[in-house]
């Protein structure tokens, strides 16, 4: 089954040799690979292209023997290459699992905040402490709960872990500095770690606060309550919120985060848990409470003279928005700050009129006199808009490098416009390298670095050498040595160009950086790196295959042979190579041609197609061959790999709550349920997934700090607060207590909200919807309530039994308050309690009355639900709700719901069959026009 090939490989070999001079004869003599050698590759190059799936045809099996040999390579092959594309995917897929299930959270969180109507600003500020959070713990830890680093280790290491990471913060406070060590090993293990971005209220003055922060890394500022001016500034190891901890008290001061800021955070109520087993540290914090007296009244005077000159007290995010008819650029006061230059510049001098030491000592030392005349005065800061757009053409300055150096090392070799703008590019880098010299970093404490000395050492640790080699002239090298070239002699200078490719590296790391986000869906980004990796692997083949069919000739470097005329762009081509023996190639066809076979036997090598019209003629091109047919199905299959991946990614919420719907469905059939009772169940699950997309809306900002969390749950649930008249004109710090209390439910058209009789534990909010009081029987109706009205409110004060049934009567998005929550809300004010207990006995009288009078057949007022007025209800209820298509896609079934056309899967088979129909009418058109010429 070899003799053909091998044969035909010998009769290249003598066309060769016959063609070559004698000095030539010699060389192959010394050089020539024997026969058994050409066997070998022969059988590596059958067994590669039957492996891959290429299969050109120009070695077949003969006999039987063959025949059952290729057939289980075949098996073999397509088996290897299934496991190894499926261990590749379910790595990908763990890889990216952690990003994934984070992003969607973050997704969920942004669907709530769009439908509920947030600010862009508070919008923006929970986004960009997510994507901190991303940053920083890469869904390791959540703030509020143990980090992973904490589970499966015995209690004395937990212990161990947090005073070792506390060591140089806790046991600094003087509150804790002379307690027992055991005591705080427990109090340490009990802390949490938050982090704030730049300009992020971490605590606002006047709120009930019940605990204490310690700045375990940046600057705080501690602001006037109209936030317009810094009173004082406190870092690494000072605290703040002690009123708190130890007094149970309202905040003294507003602290802003000034850079990025890590605090330990200590909560009153762990602090009073450890106290019991600890009596004399509890006597020693009972010692410090009988001096709150005294404290309060230094703090209150400190907080007077803080604000002497403030006119406002704010106090949430609510408080920062302009007034009617100001002038938003004067009177809003945002929380964040953004930086407003580029550059930091450094002078010589201080404006007090001194010597500048911090800026011109490090240039006094060693390597730094150099530098001080090479580098500028101004640095640039990292995430500024000059550094990202120069970075952006950066990067596609490396796209076009990367895709053109090739072709001009093999097609365009004598373009000028291609000699001409490599040198605008390399023109290009080499500024690139003396601005990367000036970038702003920052160092392991998270503090930003801007002498110009640091970041160039930086630099020159990191990126310059290969910047420097990427760029490196190699050809003028060449030129030195010959300087009289014909045009393989300017073949040769293009391929001493070839360190130009080393551009590459930055785009894996621009397509990271732009994947790792998590703030946007990264599916696009994706697909199209996979997309411009498999072009610019495709060209590099393309380019490969036509040098080593067009090589150039090393002995015309200085000049071609005498007797020799110059040749032209692929006139020099080998005529015993693949290209020469192409029948429909002609001698002087031109590039564009000469690329588009290269590139069609690059792609059917490498795709393992291989349709056998173009084969390898010689033992090089065979070798080549082998190289790209492993090369391909590696790449390739390494695409299709994470393509799986990342759709298995993506549909990992959508899976776990089918799988979750199965199971309750295999339990309802286990447990005989009727059929209505099935059908409501598994509705109500397909509503849920409609409207959170499997994402508990109950956690959605639990990993949010404090006071983000109190913006949040203010400007979500403040209106429905307001809208209760007992709640009206209450104070700042209740309504966010209650509205950091609540939680959303939803609840389908025509299921009962609460049933009378039923014992009650929670009070409801209508944010959307219409709801009904009905009677017991379902029919009647005594009252309708709508978006700000509330319900519940007896059963959960009096511990009675519910007095009435609410019905949905549309889909309705409710808040909850649970009667635990409620009470230790209530019990830092006693007015509003007296005032919410005051209304809810009205309202149980007015329910009584109801109840005596259809004992006594008495006619009981009722109100109908006109179709006008419910109409109204609803537009003006259900805004933001999709609710004709809600019910569509109910009455489709569980399959229509969790397999919805949205579906990448679904996405990606549609584009599939798009695609291959628009291919197969093309190759009809194409085919119809050929046979009519």
């Amino acid at each position: 089954m070899l003799n053909d090939k091998k044969a035909q490989l010998q009769y290249v070999e003598e066309e060769e040799e016959e063609e070559e001079e004698g000095e030539h004869h010699e060389e192959a003599a010394a050089g020539a690979p024997d026969n058994g050698t050409t066997i070998y590759m022969l059988a590596v190059y059958w067994a590669t292209s039957t492996m891959s799936s290429t299969g050109y045809g120009d070695l077949v099996a003969y006999n039987t023997r063959d025949r059952l040999l290729t057939s289980a390579i075949m098996f073999v092959g397509l088996l290897l290459y299934g496991y190894i594309l499926a261990a590749i995917a379910a790595a990908k897929a763990n890889d990216d699992a952690a990003r994934v299930t984070f992003q969607n959270n973050l997704m969920g969180i942004k669907k709530f905040m769009l439908e509920n109507d947030l600010s862009v600003e508070l919008r923006k500020r929970v986004v960009e402490n997510m994507t901190l959070l991303w940053t920083k713990y890469k869904g390791e830890a959540v703030p509020g709960s143990k980090s992973l680093i904490y589970s499966d280790v015995p209690t004395s290491l937990q212990e161990d872990i947090a005073i070792d990471d506390a060591e140089n913060h806790l046991l600094k406070v003087p509150l804790f500095r002379d307690l027992d060590m055991s005591f705080m090993r427990l109090l340490a293990s009990k802390s949490h770690v938050y982090v704030f971005n730049p300009g992020e209220i971490i605590i606002y003055a006047g709120d009930l606060s019940r605990e204490m922060y310690c700045i375990r890394r940046g600057v705080c500022e501690i602001m006037t309550d109209d936030l317009k001016e810094v009173t004082a500034m406190i870092s690494c190891g000072q605290c703040f919120g002690e009123i708190g901890l130890l007094f149970d008290d309202y905040c003294a001061a507003t602290v802003r985060a000034c850079t990025y800021v890590e605090v330990i955070m200590i909560k009153r109520s762990d602090l009073q848990q450890l106290c019991k087993d600890f009596p004399l540290v509890e006597a020693q914090f009972q010692h410090a409470a009988k001096l709150q007296p005294e404290f309060l009244q230094r703090v209150q005077a400190e907080d007077v003279e803080r604000n002497k000159n403030s006119q406002t007290k704010i106090r949430s995010v609510l408080d920062m928005k302009s007034k009617p008819g100001e002038r938003e650029e004067e009177n809003d006061i945002r929380v964040t700050t953004e930086p407003t230059m580029s550059f930091k510049v450094h002078t010589n001098w201080n404006a007090d009129g001194t010597r500048n030491a911090d800026f011109l000592d490090p240039f006094k030392r060693g390597p730094g006199r150099l530098f001080g005349y090479l580098l500028m005065r101004i640095t640039f800061l990292p995430n500024s808009r000059f550094v990202v757009s120069w970075e952006v053409m950066r990067v596609i300055v490396a796209m076009i490098n990367t895709f053109t150096v090739p072709i001009h090392g093999s097609l365009l070799i004598d373009s000028i416009f291609l000699w001409v703008l490599s040198y605008m590019l390399d023109f290009i880098a080499i500024i690139d390298i003396y601005i990367k010299m000036h970038v702003c970093y920052f160092n392991k404490e998270s503090r930003l670095v801007t002498h110009p000395l640091s970041t160039s050492k930086r630099y020159i640790k990191s990126n310059l050498w290969i910047d420097v080699l990427s760029i490196f002239p190699f050809e003028f090298l060449a030129y030195s040595l010959h300087s009289d070239l014909d045009y393989n002699g300017i073949h040769v200078l293009t391929l001493f160009r070839l360190n130009r490719l080393l551009h590459f590296y930055r785009l894996p790391l621009a397509f990271d950086f732009l994947e790792s986000g998590v703030e946007y869906d990264t599916v696009l980004v994706r697909e199209l790196k996979y997309l411009f990796y498999s072009v610019i692997f495709i060209n590099w083949l393309t380019c490969l295959l036509f040098n080593f069919a067009c090589p150039p000739k090393p002995e015309m470097f200085g000049g071609h042979s005498e007797g020799e005329e110059e040749s032209g762009a692929g006139e020099g081509c080998n005529p015993n190579s693949w290209l020469g023996k192409i029948s429909f190639m002609d001698a002087g066809a031109n590039v564009y041609t000469q690329y588009v076979c290269s590139l069609y036997w690059a792609s059917a090598t490498a795709l393992s197609v291989g349709y056998g019209d173009i084969t390898a003629m010689n033992l090089t091109e065979l070798c080549l061959s082998i190289l790209l047919m492993t090369g391909g199905v590696v790449f390739f299959g390494y695409i299709i790999a994470s393509i799986a991946a990342s759709l298995a990614n993506a549909d990992s919420q959508r899976a776990a709550y089918r799988r979750k719907i199965t199971a309750i469905s295999t339990y309802i059939e286990d447990q005989n349920f009727s059929e209505s009772m099935k059908d409501r169940i598994i509705g109500h699950f397909e509503y849920l997934w409609l409207r959170t997309k499997g994402i508990d809306p109950k956690h959605l900002f639990e990993a949010l700090p404090m006071s983000l969390l109190g913006d949040v749950s203010l400007s979500l649930y403040n209106d429905v607060i307001n809208k209760v008249p007992e709640f009206q004109g209450t104070d700042v710090g209740f309504c966010k207590l209650l509205a950091m209390s609540m939680k959303p439910v939803y609840i389908r058209k025509g299921e009962y909200i609460v049933k009378k009789y039923d014992i009650g534990n929670e009070m409801f909010f209508i944010h959307r919807g219409v709801v009904s009081v009905v009677a017991e029987d379902g029919n009647r109706i005594f009252d309708t309530m709508t978006t700000g009205h509330f319900f519940g409110e007896v059963g959960l004060l009096f511990g009675t039994p519910r007095n009435a049934s609410i019905r949905a009567e549309s889909n309705c998005d409710l808040f909850v308050l649970h009667k635990d929550d409620l009470e230790q809300v209530m019990s830092q004010y006693p007015d509003i309690r007296a005032q919410v207990y005051k209304t809810a006995e009205d309202r149980r009288e007015a329910a009584r009355q109801r109840s005596i009078m259809t004992m006594q057949g008495e006619a009981v007022p009722t109100k109908a639900l006109p179709a006008a007025l419910l109409r109204s209800k609803q537009e003006g209820a259900l805004k933001g709700q999709k609710s004709v298509k809600q019910t569509q896609q109910q009455q489709q079934g569980i399959m229509r719901t969790v397999l919805d056309p949205k579906s990448p899967l679904v996405r990606y088979v549609s584009k599939l069959v798009v695609f291959a129909t628009l291919v197969s009418c093309l190759l009809i058109l194409y085919q119809v026009q050929t046979c009519r010429h």
